[in-house]
């Protein structure tokens, strides 16, 4: 089973948010997509993600990654 969600198109702040991920990821992550059912939620979420996440603790990219993945095996995560 699928959740339907709001494509870039639906919304004007989904196709802002997809956006902003297309062009620095290459694409709009599903677990985003998700909250895009709210737009309001998925763009306090994206700003979140932005403020807390690779890149923005000081502690480079490459670091920020390695502790993310590491956390995820301790916490068995297959996502």
């Amino acid at each position: 089973m699928r959740i339907k969600t709001l494509g870039p198109d639906d919304h004007p702040i989904v196709k802002e948010i997809s956006d902003l991920f297309t062009a620095r990821r290459g694409y709009f992550p599903s677990i985003m997509r998700a909250f895009s059912l709210k737009p309001s939620l998925l763009k306090a979420v994206a700003g979140l993600a932005q403020a807390t996440t690779f890149g923005a603790t000081g502690l480079g990219r490459r670091r920020e990654e390695l502790i993310a993945a590491y956390v995820s095996r301790l916490l068995n995560c297959r996502y």
